[in-house]
């Protein structure tokens, strides 16, 4: 009954507006037939009172409504929760299903490795001893290989999960480290990479999980290979770094740039390298090795310029000394 536009009107306008549609209206008029109140509902409204107005039931209506707002809007805000949290489920599922095509892409090399070396054994019965030794070097270096990358694959989800226990002992960390050069032996000659060792020759003992400290090293001397050209040299070796011990392998790579170092030990950090133009093969590795030096309390830095090469840096806790 307003002049020039109508209650009805502004209610159906209020109604029309996506901004203002969820507003609840209730509309008090001196209008109280049934025709008119049917109108009102029609065009929007969610209650109406009719005057003279009682105003205990016009509270009891408002705080109805306003309830029943609540109620929309925590289930607008639900919907909109539960939408975002779908695209980022789709997200991760495209991520994931790219990395696993990477993984099985990673995989073929060193089974095809392992496949040619045993093949050319098996043609040449009776063949040079020390050439077939070498052969069998190579495919065994390469089941090592894909058996470190199968490990990282699984570890990797029981590391996010807090389902991996780690196996704590007292250990020469020299030795890991030896027993890690031993094991890439076969890759650095067929690479032409030299290896050495450097640092102090001693040491405090480690108090770590020996096993995933020694695949710590293995990967970063894997990865080191990969990306160090032939006549490049590789340094592994540790320093004592207070509580701690810092493992180091530094290699005369092509390097990493800057602005894609932080990438590089994320679990799906590859997935975007590749889409970014960089060359990269370095699978679930360097993920696992973060999530691993985490464990024990540790971290992992890479230090790094293009065509100069790289040096990854971890540490794990070292023994306390006993009290004299």
């Amino acid at each position: 009954m307003m002049p020039h536009v109508s209650g009805h009107e502004v209610c159906a306008r209020l109604k029309a507006d996506a901004r203002t549609r969820p507003i609840p209206v209730i509309m008090v008029t001196a209008l109280n037939s049934v025709e008119d109140k049917v109108e009102g509902l029609d065009v929007g409204a969610d209650d109406f009172v009719s005057k003279p107005v009682n105003r205990v039931e016009l509270l009891a209506k408002a705080r109805s409504l306003l309830r029943a707002k609540a109620l929309h809007d925590e289930l607008a805000r639900a919907k909109v929760e539960l939408e975002s949290k779908n695209e980022e489920l789709k997200r991760l599922e495209q991520l994931k299903e790219s990395l696993v095509q990477m993984i099985v892409h990673d995989l073929k090399n060193p089974l095809t490795a392992i496949m040619g070396n045993l093949d050319l054994v098996l043609q040449r019965p009776g063949g040079s001893a020390e050439r077939d030794h070498e052969r069998i070097a190579r495919a065994l270096a390469s089941s090592r290989s894909m058996m470190r990358m199968i490990l990282d694959m699984l570890d990797v989800g029981r590391m996010e999960e807090n389902r991996l226990p780690l196996r704590l002992e007292s250990f020469e960390i020299g030795c890991v480290l030896d027993e890690c050069s031993s094991e890439v032996d076969g890759l650095l000659r067929a690479s032409g990479v030299v290896l050495q060792r450097q640092g102090p020759e001693s040491l405090p003992r480690a108090r770590a999980d020996r096993s995933l400290v020694g695949r710590i090293v293995a990967n970063l001397l894997s990865n080191a290979i990969k990306h160090t050209p032939t006549g490049g040299t590789i340094a592994l070796g540790a320093d004592p770094e207070g509580a701690h011990l810092a493992v180091w392998v530094r290699d005369t790579g092509e390097g990493i740039p800057e602005e894609y170092q932080p990438l590089i030990f994320q679990k799906f950090g590859q997935l975007q390298l590749k889409k970014q133009g960089l060359t990269t093969d370095r699978g679930l590795g360097l993920a696992f090795c973060k999530l691993a030096a985490e464990a024990h309390g540790g971290s992992i830095v890479v230090d790094s310029t293009p065509g100069k090469g790289s040096t990854f840096r971890f540490t794990i806790p070292a023994e306390a000394e006993a009290a004299g």
